[in-house]
């Protein structure tokens, strides 16, 4: 078609195609402008879409916060620095009932109960150093009523650092504060009911003992007098009963003091060794008096002195031991120590004290109950014996407090063991050990093996052979069958004397010396068992020495081994006359004569006004010869004192009417002469431990409880007979005594 038109149309032909190619390009050229418009609307459009999802996310955070600072309960304002509110929660206006809009842009303070100390809530003290912040309680008043809140402000600070605001976050804690306020209210009067049990219980210590004092005192007094063997019977058990009734006491106010806390643990060097044979001499009657053996084994090994609180541990001992002596029938109750452990770089020594009987038993369900408080293995209304149940509960709580432990194992009908372990300090290791017996042949006739395996053991350790026989006619195979040196036999066995034992014995071994064993009352039977009857001449002696049961291990050794190295007679000869000579002075003695082995007589001053006590004190006194002048109160006791007869020592009762013993006290040591300088010794019923210190700070110089010990009253007086008070303004300075609360035993 082209072909057949003309010049004309060709020309309008390529007119209308540039005319077309040009439409393409501007067609592309907004094709390009419509394709980046669209990309900027899409970017646009996904970051608003990006900017509603953090507008969401804001809001959801925000109403997240929201619900959060609602939900706490707490109360949350915010100021700026001039102290004015910029945001509260709605619990500020729940609690102190106020609108937002009339508290933001204002001060505020919140109104204080009468008699409450204000604190300046965002006052910007204490928030100028880390942590920046600060807490405190206060009770504010709020829309119901006084509330206690827990404030907490802390500051806010810009980028740059720069305080902006003052948080405070408040907590009503007003449950817990009437929570604190009735326990406090509680403590109060626990502590009260505490003081109140203390005040009783010492006061009824004091009101038991006074009579108590009299009851044991008089009945020393009564022993001392010829007696009929019925009369003296009745009042060993007078006074048996009364020793009970004291320990009952003991008991209950050792346990007041252990549940108190007031309970304290000294440390001082001891001789473990002699602590424990002491204890069963103390013990020993108790158990002689059922026929039963009592025994101490301390291995060799042990260290010399140790460091602990001997008063305490003795009281544990006692305390096994007399409830192993109480529960067994037959046998005996054997005390041993041994070491554990110990390290010289630390001056530590790890002991176990044993103590084991051959009595009852326990079960096993017993066991559990017997270290509690009021508790025995036998709880029921026909039990055997009898007791508080306190025993084994204060040892365990005095182990405890020294950082030991106790335990027990025990079987029915085969005995209990007792082991007390404590970390104790070692003031003095272990001597050399040394044999000092070995090559020493000895046989032992005993038929209580308890004492039997003791001794046996102790002898063995210091190197001696010993054999164990336990009739006559084993001593005599053994002989047969061997030699010995020495032959140890009880004054009396099952067979008979023990004297024909030796003779049957020494028609084996002609030149076999022998030992007796004796309990402490056969000391009467001594001069007729070593050839003394009629001291100081000799007869043919049955046997060569004695040892007094308990024996201590010293006493074993050292008189064996003089045996062995043949000072027998001379040992038998010097034994007799010292036993003979020393009960002979003590029946020549005469009542009135003063106590040579105390020192000298004195003139005392007795403040008592219980005439029982007061006739004890004076025939106790006078009985050693000292001159006694009794006042019934402090104003007496003052009044005598103006008197121109002499006084050398002053023992103060605590509790007298009118004038009592403290007050008396205070007015002698404000005299203003020498008087002032009188000891004053005090005397009293009261028990604890309080009451001594109390005496001391009181001003006087030295305490003694009652029941009064004889010995302990001789002790004391003797102590300070020729020393005059470092209390008194008129003492002379220097060694004229030693300080406040000496005590000299």
């Amino acid at each position: 078609m082209l072909l057949t038109v003309g010049h004309q149309s060709l020309l309008v032909l390529l007119g209308t195609a540039g005319g077309l190619a040009f439409s393409i390009g501007a067609w592309h050229r907004a094709s390009r402008r419509a394709r980046a418009l669209a990309a900027e609307v899409g970017t646009v459009q996904a970051e608003m879409e990006a900017l509603r999802d953090e507008t969401w996310a804001l809001a959801e955070r925000e109403e997240r916060y929201r619900d959060l600072v609602q939900s706490q309960g707490e109360v949350v304002m915010r100021r700026d620095l001039l102290g004015r509110l910029t945001y509260v929660n709605d619990i500020f206006c729940e609690t102190f009932d106020r609108q937002r809009p009339e508290v933001i842009g204002a001060a505020f303070v919140p109104d204080l109960p009468e008699g409450e100390k204000p604190r300046l809530l965002g006052s910007f003290a204490g928030l100028a150093l880390p942590p920046y912040r600060i807490r405190f309680d206060q009770r504010v008043m709020t829309a119901r009523g006084p509330r206690w809140f827990a404030w907490e402000e802390f500051a806010l600070r810009d980028e740059e650092g720069k305080l902006k605001e003052i948080q405070t976050v408040g907590r009503d804690i007003t449950d817990r504060k009437e929570t604190e306020e009735r326990l406090a209210i509680a403590l109060d009067e626990a502590q009260a009911a505490n003081r109140a049990k203390s005040q009783f219980l010492a006061a009824m210590s004091h009101e038991i003992r006074t009579p108590m004092n009299g009851v044991l005192g008089m009945t020393d007094l009564l022993l001392d007098t010829r007696l009929t063997p019925a009369q003296r019977s009745y009042a060993e058990a007078v006074k048996r009963s009364g020793e009970a009734l004291l320990a009952v006491i003991n008991d209950i106010l050792d346990y007041s003091k252990i549940e108190a806390g007031k309970v304290q643990i000294e440390e001082a060097p001891f001789d473990l060794r002699a602590m424990i044979e002491g204890v069963c001499e103390l013990l020993s009657p108790r158990a002689f008096d059922k026929a039963l053996e009592i025994a101490a084994e301390v291995e060799p090994h042990m260290p010399l002195r140790l460091i602990g609180d001997e008063t305490r541990i003795r009281q544990i001992l006692i305390n096994l031991a007399g409830n192993a002596i109480k529960f067994t029938k037959e046998g005996g109750v054997l005390i041993r120590a041994r070491l554990e452990s110990h390290s010289y770089t630390d001056d530590l020594a790890n002991i176990v004290i044993e103590v084991e009987d051959t009595g009852i038993g326990m079960e096993a369900d017993e066991l559990e109950v017997i270290f509690e408080e009021f508790s025995q293995s036998d709880q029921s209304h026909a039990r055997r014996f009898e007791g508080t149940g306190l025993g084994l509960a204060i040892s365990r709580h005095l182990v405890t407090a020294m950082g030991g432990t106790i335990d027990v194992e025990s079987e029915p009908g085969r005995g209990s063991a007792f082991r007390v372990r404590l970390g104790l300090g070692i003031a003095e290791p272990a001597a050399h050990q040394r044999a000092p017996l070995r090559g020493v042949r000895i046989v032992m006739l005993c038929d209580r093996p308890v004492l039997a395996a003791s001794l046996g053991r102790v002898a063995s350790l210091a190197g001696a052979g010993v054999r164990l026989a336990a009739t006559g006619d084993e001593v005599v195979a053994m002989l047969r069958e061997e030699s010995a040196d020495i032959l140890v036999c009880p004054v009396d066995t099952a067979e008979g004397p023990g004297a024909d034992i030796v003779a049957r014995a020494r028609g084996e071994v002609p030149d076999l010396a022998a030992i007796v064993l004796l309990r402490p009352q056969d000391r009467d039977r001594l001069p007729a068992l070593i050839g003394q009857e009629a001291a100081p001449a000799i007869f043919p002696a049955l046997f060569d020495g004695y040892l007094v049961r308990p024996v201590r291990a010293s006493s074993l050794i050292a008189r064996i081994e003089a045996l062995a190295a043949g000072e027998r007679r001379a040992i038998a000869r010097i034994e007799a006359i010292e036993q003979y000579t020393e009960e002979k002075a003590q029946a020549d003695a005469s009542p009135a004569g003063p106590s040579s082995e105390w020192g000298i007589a004195l003139n005392i001053l007795v403040a008592e006004d219980n005439d029982i006590n007061a006739l004890l004190t004076r025939t106790l006194l006078e009985r050693d010869g000292h001159t006694v002048r009794v006042a019934r109160n402090g104003s007496e006791v003052l009044d005598m004192l103006d008197k121109p007869e002499p006084v050398d020592i002053v023992l103060m009762d605590l509790h007298m009417p009118g004038m009592d013993g403290f007050e008396a006290t205070r007015l002698i040591r404000a005299l203003p002469d020498s008087r002032s300088s009188l000891p004053i010794i005090a005397l009293t019923a009261n028990a604890m431990a309080d009451d001594r210190q109390l005496c001391l700070s009181a001003g006087m110089d030295d305490y003694l409880s009652k029941p009064v010990v004889p010995d302990a009253l001789a002790r004391t007086l003797a102590y300070w007979s020729n020393r005059r008070s470092p209390l008194g303004h008129a003492a002379v300075s220097g060694d004229d005594g030693l300080k406040s609360g000496a005590i000299p035993f």
